[in-house]
């Protein structure tokens, strides 16, 4: 049998008669699954872009497809636990190619002198 990637044109009810909506809310919950257990969505390609730092401190990661963009705004400690470690990570989406984006969401990091992480707190 054939793999079926995540389609996110269906379901839809208005070119789909009831069988293929279920199968295809069924095929794109087992892509949705396999992405979750593998961390990776197919089809989405990342670029890794360095910042002002070193390479091992991306500034950027952005996956796309198409026109689509998922990006990650990474901030980089420099003292202490945190140095090193990402302190925060701005999480966005792109429908046009990266020229605007609309944040998802905002993770803020926080280490103990030993660089362990201590809390996350989303805003």
């Amino acid at each position: 049998m054939a793999y079926t990637s995540f389609d996110s044109t269906v379901p839809n009810a208005t070119t789909q008669d009831g069988t293929d909506v279920c199968d295809a809310i069924r095929d794109n919950q087992e892509a949705l699954r396999d992405a979750v257990v593998f961390g990776v969505f197919e089809d989405w390609d990342l670029t890794v872009t360095a910042g002002t730092g070193s390479a091992s401190e991306p500034q950027y990661l952005t996956y796309d497809k198409s026109a689509e963009r998922l990006r990650a705004t990474l901030t980089w400690g420099t003292t202490g636990g945190e140095d090193g470690n990402v302190t925060q990570s701005v999480y966005e989406y792109s429908a046009n190619s990266g020229s605007t984006y609309d944040t998802i969401g905002t993770l803020a990091i926080s280490y103990d002198s030993n660089g362990n992480v201590t809390a996350t707190t989303w805003s």
